[in-house]
């Protein structure tokens, strides 16, 4: 009884593991998928984002796979990145790592969390980041990856401020996507390189990548993507002062962003139409956009976006002579942006504006103060292009209150940093210079020895396929010869079996043609015979039934009946049959010495094919294995040796 007991729970317990493991399988298979839908999803927003998180809520972590978890973790920071979370999205994406294996899947996650820490201004680890997943990338070859290697570099020269090393990084990006013909991210690099060129006021190629860019998103079906070109291309247009298409490209933009509900995007949208009208001069209008985009800002609790909108209503107040409210709008911004963002740049650009507008008010003390701590900021982080233009603006205010000794002070600060920017760029571009040579003689390495590689293969290949068809050959050859003397000795064997050697010999040589009686009824059978016999009319190969009727003075149909009658057989089986006979006599004669086409040909046969058909169709075997019979006749007592 205890044994059944112990037995079924045993069945329960495997029964049990059973469905925990067809579940668990089944909650990875669907987390996969939920991964993919969000990954190919070209609508993405934040809500999407956030749809497909919810998803995947629904399955019990426990019963997923270290690769699912993953998964989620990396959406997860999909969706900290849509709301600027830069450190939560990194750290969040490392979490992920952190389950993987070294794999295609692991370099991506650790590049999104480079980019990530670029953007957040944490340059070391960004660094770090980007060597872990360079290693990982060197183990193997995947476009996707090597493009996205490249692109967050151009991300982190963004931020530096190094614009046209950013193009260069991004246009790599999009070259190694393009050569290997995958379409899918190249409006997004397309996009980075129109912005880097924006940024660096360059506008005519600015606006033919942005273009391209919205060409590939269309494509695609990319309308995430799609909102960005619109309100970048709009302020591209603001800025070249072309307001009309500023404007229409605005509309195109928040009609967009309205239509995939994205919040921040209509905020921003407002934001750049309140730009364009201030630009315009047209006050009311420029503030009603602002205020909308402020307000906006506080609805949805993003700090980024709050901050963001605080500094451009300053400088909207700024632009339009009120500097007071500027500077009342700057402090707002700086003291939110310091308790809820504290990003560095963001930081060191409000204490920018606010040292502009002190400066402005002639309040020297106070603008000199924001001024060498945006500097000093600068330093601290090794960003030479804000430490450059930091300085220039101390440098003007230092002229402008004629204090001379800290405007020397600051203009040798200002050339030491300028000359180590320009050192730092110098050696940068030798390093990337020395990277691409090395790749290069790598890969021409690499190739160089997959060509030797594929030729000797190619040449082991040839001399086995040849090696083969000799030996297939040869074998043939030898399986042929053998076949045919075994046919012989079978059919010599046969024969034995009802009769001695030498009947079967006499049966096998014996005339096959069935003659006439020996005393004809009439005189034309005579002539027949006669021609047949003695002047082996036969041996004509050009022999026919209308030519033997001249010679015997009759017509066709008479000699016809003729035939039949006297031989029971038809003309051609009749004049055959003289001729095998004749084959067969000269074969006896000279077994062995003679060509059979010969005979053949001297019997009356027109080809060595229709002598051999018919040969053996009469005698049973061909003229060669006939010949062999014969020469056993010659020489009774050799015996065939029993085959194999």
């Amino acid at each position: 009884m205890n044994k059944r007991l112990s037995l079924v729970m045993m069945l329960m317990a495997a029964g049990i593991t059973l469905f925990s493991c067809q579940q668990k399988n089944d909650s990875d298979a669907a987390i996969a998928k939920i991964f993919q839908q969000a990954r190919n999803n070209h609508q993405t927003s934040r809500d999407s984002i956030g749809y497909f998180l919810d998803q995947c809520q629904k399955y019990d972590t426990l019963q997923l796979s270290n690769l699912s978890k993953a998964r989620i973790l990396y959406l997860k920071g999909l969706w900290d990145e849509l709301r600027l979370q830069y450190d939560s999205a990194s750290a969040t994406f490392m979490r992920g790592a952190t389950l993987l294996p070294d794999n295609s899947f692991k370099a991506a996650t650790i590049l999104r969390a480079a980019s990530d820490e670029a953007w957040a201004s944490d340059y070391d680890s960004y660094r770090t980041l980007l060597t872990r997943a360079q290693k990982l990338l060197k183990k193997r070859k995947d476009p996707v990856n090597e493009a996205a290697f490249w692109s967050v570099q151009g991300d982190y020269e963004i931020e530096i401020n190094d614009y046209r090393k950013a193009i260069v990084d991004y246009t790599t990006a999009d070259s190694i996507l393009k050569s290997n013909h995958i379409v899918r991210s190249r409006d997004y690099y397309q996009y980075r390189i129109s912005y880097a060129y924006r940024r660096s006021g360059k506008y005519s190629p600015a606006f033919k990548h942005m273009l391209k860019s919205i060409e590939i998103s269309n494509q695609l079906g990319n309308r995430f993507r799609l909102t960005s070109s619109y309100i970048d291309i709009s302020r591209m247009y603001r800025d070249a002062q072309r307001y009309g298409e500023a404007t229409k490209w605005e509309e195109k933009h928040l009609s967009l962003a309205r239509d995939i509900k994205d919040s921040s995007q209509i905020r921003a949208g407002l934001e750049n139409m309140g730009i364009i009208y201030a630009e315009k001069k047209e006050w009311d209008t420029a503030e009603s956009y602002f205020t909308r985009s402020l307000q906006m800002a506080y609805d949805i609790h993003d700090p980024v976006s709050i901050g963001t909108a605080l500094v451009n209503m300053g400088n909207f107040f700024n632009r339009k002579g009120d500097v007071d409210r500027a500077l009342s709008y700057y402090k707002k911004g700086y003291v939110y942006v310091k308790k809820h963002d504290n990003k560095p740049v963001s930081i060191m650009g409000i204490m920018f504006h606010l040292g502009d507008a002190n400066l402005a008010k002639k309040n020297f003390s106070l603008s000199e103060k924001y001024l060498k701590k945006a500097l000093d900021l600068a330093d601290s982080l090794h960003l030479s292009g804000w430490s450059v233009t930091t300085n220039l603006r101390l440098n003007d205010l230092y002229r402008t209150t004629k204090d001379y000794k800290k405007y020397v002070l600051s203009l040798q600060h200002y050339i030491n940093v300028k000359d180590k920017w320009e050192a730092d760029k110098q050696n940068a571009r030798f390093n990337k210079l020395s990277l691409q040579y090395e790749k290069k003689q790598q890969d021409a390495t690499i190739a160089l020895q997959t060509a030797e590689l594929k030729n000797r293969r190619q040449l082991l290949i040839i001399l086995g396929i040849a090696l083969l068809l000799i030996i297939s050959v040869v074998t043939a050859i030898l399986i042929n010869k053998k076949t045919k003397e075994r046919a012989i000795r079978t059919i010599y064997r046969q024969q034995l079996l009802a009769h001695d050697q030498q009947k079967v010999i006499s049966s096998l040589l014996k005339k096959t043609v069935p003659l006439a009686p020996e005393r004809p009824e009439n005189k034309m059978l005579t002539t027949l015979l006669h021609l047949l016999d003695e002047q082996h009319i036969y041996q004509n190969a050009d022999l026919s039934l209308e030519m033997l009727a001249q010679e015997l003075g009759t017509n066709v149909t008479y000699v016809s009946q003729l035939i039949n009658r006297e031989f029971n057989c038809n003309f051609k089986t009749l004049i055959n049959r003289y001729r095998i006979n004749y084959s067969k006599t000269e074969i006896k004669e000279n077994p062995g010495n003679l060509a059979m086409k010969n005979i053949g040909l001297k019997a009356g046969f027109k080809s060595q094919s229709t002598f051999y058909a018919a040969f053996k169709n009469e005698v049973g075997m061909t003229p060669m294995q006939f010949s062999k019979v014969a020469q056993l006749e010659n020489n009774p007592n050799e015996n065939p040796k029993k085959s194999d």
